[in-house]
């Protein structure tokens, strides 16, 4: 008998969204289920106080990190060697360089500390990141394909919403310096199950 799985997180894609792409990459049916005002209640009783946890047939896994990595090898997505695997989870941790500043960005409330982190991530932070990831995804096929081998894995994914969190950030951000990751993001979110589910996927706040 095949898995259950309940991912649970806020109402939006944050730190949960890597794991419902892969769902969708995979076909797989899960519970998405979304916290709102339970949150206070439920924190307690959490094994490390945070969101999102997945449930796999009653075993609760947590840490995001922790848990997309475990639904990567449940689909295939990990990388097919052990060597594919630790460049796959080394594009991964840049990545998260890239995203990892939204979320201060995002919670900042003194409006002036906001602008001045969010310019630094803008001018600096992203630019360096990108440059490091355009480098790596190049050295692939020449960047004509996916990040790591010949098919998709998770740093593909993981790549999507870094850029998504980018441009959420700002808009306007300019690309023109990083012409094959644009082209990849292109070609990630045009394969047919990720076009579905970005399609179908609910417009939230974050």
């Amino acid at each position: 008998m095949a898995p259950k799985y309940t991912l649970t997180y806020f109402n939006g894609r944050g730190r949960a969204e890597i794991a419902r792409l892969i769902f969708a990459v995979a076909g797989v049916d899960y519970v998405d289920k979304r916290v709102e005002s339970e949150w206070p209640a439920i924190k307690q009783s959490l094994p490390w106080k945070s969101l999102p946890i997945l449930e796999v047939d009653g075993v609760v896994l947590g840490q995001s990190l922790a848990l997309t990595r475990f639904l990567a090898r449940e689909f295939g997505l990990q990388g097919k060697t052990n060597v594919e695997q630790a460049l796959v989870e080394s594009v991964v941790e840049a990545s998260a360089d890239l995203y990892g500043e939204y979320y201060p960005i995002m919670m900042e409330e003194d409006e002036k500390k906001k602008a001045e982190i969010t310019e630094k991530y803008v001018k600096e932070t992203a630019p360096a990141v990108l440059k490091n990831l355009e480098e790596f995804l190049s050295s692939n096929n020449e960047g004509g394909g996916f990040f790591v081998g010949q098919s998709l894995t998770w740093a593909d994914l993981t790549v999507l919403y870094a850029l998504d969190t980018l441009f959420e950030i700002n808009t306007k951000f300019e690309m023109t310096d990083f012409p094959k990751m644009m082209a990849h993001r292109k070609r990630i979110e045009s394969l047919p199950k990720i076009a579905e589910y970005l399609k179908k996927r609910p417009n939230t706040t974050f």
